[in-house]
């Protein structure tokens, strides 16, 4: 597809700083535990510890994006995430590295509903945003496996120097990325235009729609629940199908690796295509739907794999990581479109904030509800994980659909 000028900026911002979230993932454990002197459980603790926290803090971020604009507040999301990495070369004791760590999660945290607020006043046209966004998921995608090679510079030498350069060089990569946001023109900011029915300033509506309604409406609130559900697919992949592999199954450990290196794949090559599917209300409600299915036939895969032996329990495995992957990429084309669509203009950047805290609470929550209730009843946990997969997506359809009626009502014209 054909970028603008703003678009084409926004991916090499995603580019540059999935870099530098690749070179950090892969040299960072190494670096707090050798030169730093922490322990792992203390590096982990610490992580999830500011996960948690940083859940509330990220809702900042869309308020801050209606108030002051989208582009601003996603530069200066980049350029703490710069900042943080940067300051863990003066790093050396675990307080420090907590208070850090809370910050750059906190920014880490608020960035993607900035983001997604930035591409609807960037790329006003309603596919076209979707297709971006499909664009800079791949660009990222691709951008933390080269990050992550590019570490093992750092991990071969092995010295604080080594490190320092690496977490240094990261710090760069955020301001690249900060630099270039700030080039993407907003060609209708919030808050832009007179209102039409009041006559009121830009900044008097502002504030009248944020004193009738703190939050976002319950239908949006029920999607983002649902989307909670069906973004099952990112722990089904990280925690759910390592664990798995290694403690149900007698497929080769080396398994493991295969089937990440073939999601990302498989994500690289079908994000764009399939978001081209996103068109129409009907379709992209309908794409949940279809998440649902396919997540619970993913699920049913992972639950043959453990019944069988050697190569059939491989197939099995492949062919979860497939849907699984199809499943990721239906549902981010979907997500991605609706939860911008179905939030009021004035109140966007705050109404994705919440909607993004089902991604964010997925990624906090999801390991222990795989761990505890699905993984711990072997392969009736996979199968009750089906059902329930099925009957989120077709309830988020409903939700979406009933949402999207009410805003046609209101005169909102269904790009």
């Amino acid at each position: 597809m054909k970028l603008t000028a703003g678009g084409r900026r926004l991916a090499a911002a995603a580019l540059v700083q999935s870099l530098g979230i690749g070179l950090f993932m892969a040299s960072s454990m190494a670096y707090f535990t050798r030169q730093v002197n922490l322990s792992a459980n203390q590096v982990a603790s610490g992580l999830a510890l500011a996960g948690v926290v940083a859940l509330g803090i990220s809702l900042l971020g869309g308020v801050l994006a209606d108030r002051y604009g989208a582009r601003r507040v996603l530069a200066a999301v980049y350029l703490g995430r710069g900042v943080c990495c940067a300051a863990y070369v003066l790093v050396t004791s675990f307080w420090q590295f907590m208070v850090v760590t809370l910050c750059a999660v906190a920014c880490d945290r608020a960035g993607p509903p900035v983001l997604q607020a930035l591409v609807a006043v960037a790329v006003p046209e309603r596919q076209e945003r979707t297709r971006l966004l499909a664009v800079v998921n791949v660009v990222r995608n691709c951008g933390l496996g080269v990050g992550a090679m590019a570490a093992g510079v750092a991990l071969v030498g092995d010295t604080q120097t080594a490190y320092r350069v690496t977490l240094i060089a990261i710090g760069l990569a955020f301001l690249g990325g900060a630099v270039l946001v700030l080039r993407v023109d907003e060609l209708a900011a919030p808050g832009a235009d007179v209102d039409d029915d009041t006559g009121a300033e830009p900044r008097e509506t502002a504030e009248r729609a944020v004193k009738e309604r703190v939050l976002p409406d319950a239908r949006y609130l029920t999607l983002a629940a649902l989307n909670f559900l069906l973004f099952s697919f990112d722990t089904m992949l990280l925690v759910a199908m390592p664990v798995w592999i290694l403690e149900h199954t007698d497929a080769p450990r080396a398994t493991v690796s295969v089937l990440f290196t073939l999601n990302t794949v498989l994500v690289v090559v079908l994000q764009i295509p399939v978001s081209k599917l996103a068109t129409g209300r009907r379709r992209i409600a309908r794409m949940l739907t279809w998440t649902g299915a396919v997540l619970a036939v993913s699920s049913l895969c992972f639950a043959a794999s453990g019944s069988v032996a050697g190569g059939p329990a491989v197939a099995w495995l492949a062919a979860a990581v497939v849907t699984l992957s199809l499943a990721e990429v239906t549902a981010n084309s979907a997500v991605w479109d609706l939860s911008i669509a179905l939030a009021p203009e004035e109140r966007r950047g705050r109404y994705l904030s919440a909607f993004n805290l089902s991604v964010a609470g997925q990624r906090v929550l999801g390991p222990v509800l795989v761990t505890g209730l699905l993984l711990g009843s072997g392969s009736l946990g996979w199968v009750v994980a089906a059902a329930v997969l099925v009957a989120a997506g077709f309830a988020a359809e409903r939700v979406a659909r009933a949402a999207g009626r009410r805003i046609g009502e209101k005169g909102l014209v269904d790009a």
